[in-house]
């Protein structure tokens, strides 16, 4: 089943309840769903669009999977939409999108042993290629993504990592060399379009039976050209590793560590990829107590007890042990500069109840998130500053990236979205220009009301300049009479920018 309505709303502008800072939502658009549809998966197209994507309702005349791919442009006008028919076994385990096509990659059943499929669909003209992929052996897939003319097929065989490159033009198999290795994972798998690159990051063990990683990075057909790993310094582990895009002869990576053989970051390290040099990279750490910026989620008092604690250990010649579970996500150019930017969260559990059969029990709440951190190093990876901002009010089953980030000018704009809220800040450096402020998601009509605990917030991504979109499905209720439904569900788009006043901002502690 496709789209039953959708409208667009123009020029409304859904004003912050603070003095200091505005967000606008100059565009909506709503697809009503029935109790039995699929929510919509969104994806970003840039300058292009957005497409929207899922799995439409199953039916026994056709006996066969429908799915639906939808195009907006940037005014969130309907540009494309065709329905993409597939076998029943089918089952979608990765998309893409690359150069203006959009990939699904399917399994055709249910077990590792099963073949794949890939479509490539031209999102101008809706056209279709399709490309069928025989399994070598057994694979359990974790990474899909495409570079050129091939696509990247990551996972793993017999607990070991593997990577696959899979050519379009000549639709073989390509077996990557230094991957399949014990003890191993992989971190990422990093495209580098302007050099049309990709790196590979791989967790591996010391000699020492610490954790590190390595980098290896390929081109376009799957050669490889650059093989590197880290030695942490005496009683460290690295956990995680982002890349930075290739450039001027180096490259960094950006990421956490920990002591000994604990899962717990005590801090981020920088280290400078030189393809040019033999020697090993240099490394350089950051304890999160040397961070200036780090613990302003907390309340001011608890924060210069901890702070005014780690300062005296400094002096003292200690360090503070911080340790946190904390995730690395983009790295992204700012002014010359690379912005770094992570978050922090941790497990909840309720209390403990007992059972009969298993005593006290606790069960798992969600991943609790209390900051996002923004790092700042220059070309030759030094520390130029560091910021937070705190997230004080998510409980998620899934992590995943919540704060997204934009560069105005010499402003860095954060925005995040929880139950129909968008939560922004403004930081320049390491100060504070606005503080937190609250905007709720702009509906389409006046008298429009979320139905209480009846929202599914999907989330808020970047997408072109200095926009973004939130998108989810809402139950609403209107209560004037005619020409409205009066309930409805809906699967909505709104279209987001910032708009810094600097006349009106605020720089201070009461700010954060």
């Amino acid at each position: 089943m496709g789209m039953k309505y959708l409208f667009i709303y123009c020029n409304l502008a859904f004003f912050s309840c603070s003095i200091y800072g505005q967000v606008n939502q100059p565009l909506r658009l709503e697809v009503e769903l029935d109790r039995e549809d699929l929510d919509y998966t969104v994806m970003s197209m840039k300058e292009k669009g957005i497409v929207l994507f899922r799995e439409l309702k199953y039916r026994q005349d056709i006996k066969k999977k429908v799915w639906e791919v939808v195009k907006l442009d940037t005014v969130l006008q309907n540009t494309l939409s065709k329905k993409y028919y597939l076998d029943v076994k089918a089952e979608l385990i990765g998309y893409e999108y690359r150069s203006n096509h959009f990939y699904f990659l399917f399994r055709m059943g249910p077990y590792f042993t099963n073949d794949l499929k890939i479509i490539k669909i031209n999102m101008d003209t809706g056209d279709q290629i399709r490309y069928d992929i025989k399994q070598i052996v057994p694979m359990s897939l974790t990474e899909f993504t495409i570079i050129g003319d091939a696509a990247l097929l990551g996972g793993y065989v017999n607990y070991r990592p593997a990577l696959i490159h899979y050519s379009f033009k000549t639709e073989k198999i390509k077996v990557l060399p230094g991957i399949y290795r014990n003890q191993s994972e992989l971190v990422e798998l990093n495209i580098d379009e302007a050099t049309n690159t990709f790196s590979v990051i791989l967790t591996e063990r010391t000699r020492d039976r610490l954790s590190t990683i390595s980098i290896k990075r390929f081109n376009a057909v799957g050669e490889l050209i650059l093989n590197t790993k880290l030695e942490p310094q005496h009683n460290t582990s690295i956990l995680y590793g982002r890349v930075t895009s290739y450039s001027a002869n180096h490259q960094f990576i950006v990421g956490t560590f920990a002591h000994r053989r604990s899962n717990y970051s005590r801090g981020i390290y920088i280290a400078h990829l030189d393809p040019n040099s033999e020697e090993q990279p240099k490394i350089t750490y950051f304890n999160f107590g040397e961070l200036k910026n780090f613990f302003n989620y907390m309340k001011a008092k608890r924060a210069k007890r901890v702070k005014d604690r780690a300062e005296r250990r400094k002096i003292e010649g200690k360090k503070m042990r911080f340790n946190y579970r904390f995730m690395v996500h983009d790295i992204i150019k700012e002014n010359g500069n690379f912005l770094m930017i992570g978050e922090a969260y941790y497990p909840k559990y309720n209390n403990a109840n007992f059972n009969y059969s298993y005593g006290f029990t606790r069960s798992f709440d969600g991943y609790k998130y209390t900051h996002a951190v923004i790092i700042a190093f220059d070309a030759d990876g030094k520390l130029v500053y560091d910021n937070s901002f705190e997230i004080n009010d998510v409980l998620t089953f899934q992590l995943k990236q919540m704060v997204n980030v934009s560069v105005q000018d010499h402003k860095v704009i954060l925005l995040y979205t929880y139950e129909n809220v968008i939560r922004s800040k403004i930081i320049q450096g390491d100060e504070v220009l606005e503080g937190k402020a609250f905007n709720e998601i702009a509906l389409a009509f006046e008298n429009d009301i979320i139905r209480t605990n009846n929202t599914k917030m999907g989330g808020l991504k970047k997408w072109y300049g200095d926009y973004f979109f939130a998108y989810g499905v809402q139950k609403i209720k209107n209560l004037t009479p005619g020409g409205i439904e009066m309930n409805r569900k809906v699967f909505y788009v709104n279209k987001i920018v910032y708009a810094h006043d600097p006349d009106n901002a605020k720089t201070s502690a009461e700010t954060r």
